[in-house]
């Protein structure tokens, strides 16, 4: 292959944002990870939140719904450098790089979310994304598409590297923080992330939830949105878009029979859905990641 499309292989350096935003609860094929150099915020996913700050790597699994929040002064506007790949890049050279392989598969399969891991902008894999950066939009097309792998290779390797030695100061750290933030998102607010990722199956309503959760339905939706940004049906929509993108990807279930298994049985209503979420249809999405129909 001479040439990479955006969508399997994107590096932005320093990414700055001036104002503050609430991104929507969004996934996607990619693997992410994204380093803040300055700005401070919050992470939430999958039920979880985690304080952001300078000199946090946030790594983001294929499909894993997320969603963040910043916020920005003079003083510290927020900017990131963000990855995004495609890990089938890597696929033809899984079988020369076995240990990293393994090592992707531990981690794509890891249950919990993966906390923000605080590193230093000196870091070998800080800097090596620092470098490619500048270099990347330099290349001519044919050295783009040898060098971006090579680079994601580079990458994975220090993310083994650096996994060995921060994991447990990482779960020091986030069991720290857990107490320093606790209340941060409304325990209301996360029990309902947690109650939509194990009910997205069945077909339910607001008011199914919030009487599961004894609250009103008003009060729900109240804390639901004050505390994310966002409504519980949009957020139970994103977590089925999400879990369908995995089964379109991942299996060769027909399209009506993944969207009865993501609890939108109307093939035609979850088309829409779908079509919506991620400007394409399922059958598209499922050509585009996997090449079959």
């Amino acid at each position: 292959m001479f040439h990479i499309e955006d969508d399997q292989f994107s590096l932005t350096p320093h990414r700055t944002s001036h104002s503050a935003f609430r991104e929507v609860f969004h996934a996607h094929s990619q693997l992410e990870l994204t380093y803040i150099h300055d700005g401070y915020g919050q992470l939430i996913t999958e039920g979880h939140v985690f304080p952001l700050e300078p000199g946090m790597l946030m790594i983001f699994r294929p499909f894993q719904l997320h969603h963040v929040q910043i916020e920005v002064s003079e003083a510290h506007p927020f900017i990131r450098t963000v990855l995004m790949v495609d890990l089938e890049l890597l696929h033809s050279y899984w079988p020369h790089f076995i240990t990293t392989h393994h090592f992707i598969q531990h981690l794509l399969h890891e249950q919990p979310s993966i906390p923000p891991i605080l590193l230093m902008p000196s870091s070998p894999l800080i800097q090596r994304m620092e470098h490619f950066g500048e270099q990347y939009t330099l290349l001519l097309p044919h050295e783009a598409a040898e060098d971006a792998r090579l680079f994601t290779l580079d990458i994975l390797t220090q993310l083994r590297y650096l996994w060995k030695t921060a994991i447990q100061p990482l779960n020091s750290y986030s069991s720290t923080q857990s107490a320093d933030f606790s209340g941060y998102l409304n325990p209301h607010a996360e029990a309902a992330m947690q109650w939509i990722e194990r009910n997205y199956s069945d077909s339910f309503s607001l008011e199914d939830i919030a009487e599961e959760l004894h609250l009103s339905a008003y009060h729900l939706s109240h804390v639901f949105k004050k505390a994310t940004g966002t409504s519980i049906i949009a957020y139970a929509q994103a977590t089925r878009i999400r879990h369908a993108c995995v089964l379109l990807s991942r299996t060769v279930l027909s399209i009506p029979e993944i969207g009865h298994r993501v609890g939108m049985p109307s093939p035609s209503y979850f088309c829409k859905v779908f079509r919506k979420a991620t400007g394409t249809t399922p059958h598209q999405y499922r050509l585009k990641v996997t090449g079959r129909d």
